[in-house]
């Protein structure tokens, strides 16, 4: 059976007064939130676990509110599962918690006219099985680690992104573009917000890796991998990563979140294999 190790971290940066990222770690079938030393190695299996980030926007507009109150509606809404049953449940159920959230951060901004404006992207990881459920809004990311290849799981819902996908530009040129960090989707700005959906299947040896742009626009994706390989750790590779960051300039608040897979003595698996994954739009 596979297991696994999660641990997160968050800082505030270099540029910033205040930090308006959020990560949350919830075991669905205890309810517990946080991060337990002692229980850090978990069967994946159902009932399941979930890690997100969040990464708030408005600024005065308390951005900081906007991502705490998304991870609440979060885990209020995976609580109530009582536990995670396959994929389609996980979708449904991110689904299901992603609209909760923007209704929640709709609703709180219409009765406090002074955080108009406030948002938040989210990216979470449902762990319940081999086959792990993530959904995203925004420009939060997902990375798989296998062996020494680093893969990006999900796409930004921003100005960027969508000229990746269209194919106006290539990967590579994506920090040459003034408007990179304007967002298309964010929970809590318009009325209905559009998720996608990522299922990607994981081996003993991988690291799932959650993290805001914070990390991702000082730190290049090969930087990034050559700091995972370093540390095997999720504890130490969350403070390297972070470290990292704010070394680079820390322009932004930083955050990582990483689940680390091991096997048992007779799991196989294969460094090097092919990382199969499907990502596809869904509205809320």
């Amino acid at each position: 059976m596979l297991r696994f190790e999660v641990f997160a971290q968050t800082e505030v940066g270099c540029a910033r007064e205040r930090n308006e990222d959020s990560f949350v770690v919830l075991q669905l079938g205890s309810g517990e939130v946080g991060l337990q030393p002692e229980a850090r190695l978990r069967d994946l299996q159902s009932p399941g676990t979930a890690m997100a980030v969040c990464d708030g926007m408005g600024g005065a507009a308390a951005g900081d509110v906007a991502s705490r109150l998304a991870l609440a509606t979060l885990s209020e809404v995976l609580r109530a599962t009582g536990g995670i049953t396959g994929v389609e449940h996980a979708e449904g159920v991110l689904l299901g918690a992603v609209a909760r959230a923007n209704r929640a951060i709709l609703d709180y901004a219409a009765a406090n006219p002074d955080k108009r404006g406030m948002g938040t992207t989210m990216t979470c990881a449902v762990l319940a099985g081999p086959e792990v459920v993530i959904g995203q809004v925004g420009d939060s990311r997902a990375y798989l680690r296998r062996g020494h290849t680093l893969q990006q799981l999900t796409m930004d819902q921003n100005v960027v992104g969508q000229m990746i996908a269209t194919g106006r530009i290539a990967p590579d040129q994506a920090r040459n573009v003034r408007q990179r960090n304007m967002l298309l989707e964010a929970i809590g700005v318009q009325e209905r917000v559009g998720p996608d959906l990522v299922r990607v299947r994981v081996q003993a040896g991988d690291t799932l890796m959650l993290c805001s742009d914070g990390l991702t626009g000082p730190l290049d994706d090969r930087r990034v991998l050559e700091l995972l390989l370093r540390h095997d750790d999720p504890v130490r590779a969350c403070r390297v990563l972070t470290e990292a960051a704010c070394a680079a300039g820390g322009p932004d608040n930083v955050t990582v979140a990483l689940a680390n897979f091991r096997g048992d003595a007779g799991d196989s698996a294969v460094p090097d294999a092919r990382i199969e994954f499907s990502r596809r739009p869904a509205v809320a």
